[in-house]
């Protein structure tokens, strides 16, 4: 998986939004559509907590490539990676990277709606968590943000993706290999372990 050249285009999204002001435009705007004043340092906090968001896309695909190498399930779960990574990679996707930050938005939503799916599954059967942290609230926070028609779109990728993956191999095939893996007690790269709650809390 292409993980530095992701972690490049963050970057390289970081700057355009430093030159552009794209999201934080967006921030007020949307502050002013639900009638609230936000402070400059309210709008920053929000920057810094989206750019850990999108962040936290390529650092849980990295967790989730050296755990399947190590245990042997890397042809299992490879289709997911694959996914992430492609539309990651792809420049004239729904919302387009040149956008900087809020171009790069999408595909970390997208990255996380299709875990967040997968580990609901995995929920569903066994009633165990599946990944370190339950991205369900960060992802709410994110879909006000993105907003329609754009979300809408997204989430419907995310369906057609399963499906597709349900067609390619059995996804009870690629939950059991994630099982395996173990992904609850390996430490997150950007969040740590803490409770989503406490993540949104501490940084909005």
């Amino acid at each position: 998986m292409q993980i530095e050249r992701i972690r490049t285009q963050i970057e390289e999204g970081k700057i355009i939004e430093q030159q552009s002001g794209v999201l934080h435009r967006a921030v007020v705007n949307l502050a002013k559509l639900n009638g609230v004043r936000v402070t400059g340092l309210q709008v920053k906090k929000i920057i810094d907590f989206v750019t850990e968001y999108i962040e936290h896309a390529p650092a849980l695909m990295m967790i989730i490539e050296e755990t399947a190498a190590m245990s042997g399930a890397q042809p299992d779960v490879q289709p997911i990676l694959d996914v992430t990574e492609d539309y990651f990679l792809a420049p004239d996707d729904i919302i387009p990277d040149h956008y900087g930050l809020v171009g790069l938005l999408d595909d970390a939503y997208l990255t996380h709606m299709l875990m967040e799916a997968i580990s609901d599954r995995f929920k569903l059967q066994t009633g165990k968590s599946l990944l370190p942290i339950d991205a369900h609230e960060t992802n709410t926070f994110i879909r006000r943000l993105i907003g329609e028609p754009f979300v809408s779109i997204l989430n419907e990728h995310v369906a057609t993706t399963l499906d597709g993956l349900g067609e390619k191999q059995n996804i009870n095939q690629i939950l059991v290999a994630l099982a395996q893996m173990n992904l609850s007690s390996v430490p997150e790269l950007i969040w740590g372990n803490a409770p989503v709650t406490e993540i949104i809390g501490a940084r909005i």
